[in-house]
């Protein structure tokens, strides 16, 4: 197998032995380089055979530099291993058509867990990926683990057999690969007693899986063809909050830190406190959701000693389940900024349904049709989380397509509130 180089940096060691962009690597050390992470394990001898090859003619160089300096290639991107996974709450699959590609592909490839912390079943892993993963020390994973139980798995992954999801997590923590794991909990089928053999099943590797998110699956109006299953309720969010207090005495990772964790929407949905800063640890999960709402809490301190020059009247743009927290918390710190004027606008997800109540999976439609025809701020600020890298919401609406659209200033806003209102003014 060979990757084509898509450049090679100036004056770098590839640069002086002749190699250019548009060639193609095969192998380091007669290692074979199937993607970046192969390049950058292998590249770290300090004597390396390169092959490589330039219009089908292959040529060998070797080359002599320190174990921490880089070769100075820049490969072509690897193909993304996509699910093969049937789960009967796949949210991919309730995604109404139209949108764009890259939305409706379910990555399950180990090197985005490794590299962007995308959660991955271990399904379909083979024993030649788990070698690799052992060898190149890829870690930490994130994995999806939803349940332990053989049966229940069957019935959530919807394959006949037993995948050995606890061989392959044994394997991965004898050879020392940290692991953060999640359950997807969906009410009636892996909650309960399921749910407790798995947190217990789980935490006899502590040693290298440091925590257990779980979150509440979500449910959108476009589901078609699929199982029917329910939302977490308040009464269950209520219950499963209580049993985290014991969980959190019980559980506890090798780092002293709890090892079973909520994500925010519990709290939210039982209209419950929200754990202590303390009882996050150093915020495994983050990304999760796992935290968020604590974090922006803390973040904001007290308000004395943030001015303004001017008077202004801001915006704060959120889904319905955050909207209690902007206002109990951040409205009353905003309030306290002299010069500023702050409201706090709720937004119903249409596009997806009542149903989907989070702040990131809002849409520019739904903002631009539901915001105030006679509402004038000067500045609108959207949740963070609803924001892709390119800068664009769900339905491929622009930030500046959307503030031309309400004709006034949209920014991104951040869930550090005090350096938020810091750049208000910019």
């Amino acid at each position: 197998m060979v990757i084509k180089i898509n450049r090679v940096v100036k004056n770098s060691i590839s640069e002086k032995i002749g190699i250019r962009a548009g060639d193609m690597l095969i192998s380091l050390n007669e290692h074979a380089i199937n993607d970046q992470l192969d390049y950058y394990f292998y590249q770290s001898e300090e004597v390396i055979d390169i092959l490589f090859s330039r219009h089908n003619q292959k040529r060998q160089v070797q080359i002599e530099k320190s174990c921490e300096e880089d070769l100075g290639l820049e490969l072509e991107d690897f193909h993304l291993k996509v699910c093969s996974n049937n789960c009967i709450f796949c949210f991919i699959k309730q995604n109404p058509p139209g949108m764009r590609r890259p939305i409706y592909i379910c990555d399950e490839d180990y090197r985005y867990s490794f590299l962007y912390g995308n959660y991955i079943t271990l399904t379909g892993i083979s024993d030649l990926e788990l070698r690799r993963i052992a060898e190149q020390r890829l870690s930490p994973l994130y994995i999806s683990v939803h349940a332990t139980d053989s049966r229940v798995r069957k019935s959530i992954f919807r394959f006949k057999s037993d995948d050995d999801l606890m061989g392959k997590i044994a394997y991965l923590v004898k050879n020392r690969i940290e692991l953060h794991t999640q359950v997807v909990l969906v009410p009636g089928i892996n909650d309960g007693d399921v749910l407790q053999n798995t947190i217990d099943d789980l935490y006899q590797f502590r040693e290298m899986i440091k925590t257990l998110a779980v979150v509440p699956v979500g449910l959108t109006r476009h589901r078609r063809h699929l199982p029917k299953i329910e939302a977490v309720s308040s009464a269950l969010a209520t219950e499963l909050v209580r049993r985290s207090a014991k969980w959190n005495r019980q559980y506890r990772n090798n780092e002293g830190d709890p090892f079973v964790y909520l994500s925010d929407e519990f709290y939210l949905l039982a209209d419950l406190t929200f754990p202590a800063d303390r009882d996050y640890g150093p915020y495994y999960q983050l990304e999760n959701g796992v935290g968020l709402c604590r974090q922006l809490i803390n973040s904001m301190g007290e308000s004395g000693g943030t001015s303004l020059s001017r008077s202004m009247k801001i915006c704060l743009v959120t889904g319905k389940l955050a909207e209690p927290v902007l206002c109990n918390f951040v409205l009353p710190y905003l309030d306290g900024i002299p010069k500023l004027n702050a409201d706090v606008i709720s937004i119903n997800n249409q596009f997806f349904g009542l149903t989907v109540t989070v702040s990131g999976l809002l849409t520019g439609g739904d903002i631009a049709g539901q915001f105030p025809r006679n509402a004038e701020y000067d500045c609108i600020f959207l949740p963070p989380n609803c924001i892709n890298q390119d800068g664009l919401l769900l339905d491929d609406m622009s930030v500046v397509e959307l503030s031309k659209i309400l004709k006034m200033p949209v920014k991104i806003g951040e869930y550090d509130i005090k350096r938020m209102v810091s750049k208000i003014e910019e």
